[in-house]
């Protein structure tokens, strides 16, 4: 079954900049009310859920900055082989090293294959 790797969030909604490497297991998100917990989560439903164009609006933007861009990426290991299908997903995959941390652009011998979803978000003339 696949496994969440590492969750990249900048310049959204009250998160500036988030960097998280989930453990193995369960995780939680727990804190006070308005701290950035559903933030976290409908940054992931943004990258794995079924919608395929996301719609910022300027409250979508860390402070209204809507000159900076929002940007969220996911990146998922433990796939089933039919994900690390160079022809279908050739473009989202990625090198993971788990003692690091680090994605790289294209999979190393000793890293695990793994595939990264990035949304991006820029004011368009009809946000907000």
């Amino acid at each position: 079954m696949a496994r969440t790797r590492k969750i990249e969030i900048s310049n959204f909604r009250g998160i500036q900049r988030l960097e998280w490497l989930p453990s193995r297991g369960v995780n939680c998100l727990i804190g006070p009310g308005d701290t950035g917990k559903s933030t976290i989560l409908d940054a992931i439903d943004l990258c794995l859920g079924a919608r395929r164009n996301a719609q910022f609006s300027d409250a979508d933007f860390h402070k209204l900055n809507v000159d900076k861009p929002i940007q969220i990426s996911l990146t998922v290991g433990e796939l089933d082989d039919a994900l690390k299908n160079f022809e279908t997903y050739g473009e989202f995959l990625r090198g993971f090293d788990a003692e690091t941390g680090v994605v790289e652009d294209e999979p190393e011998k000793d890293s695990e294959i793994a595939l990264t979803v990035i949304r991006h978000g820029i004011r368009t003339p009809f946000s907000g």
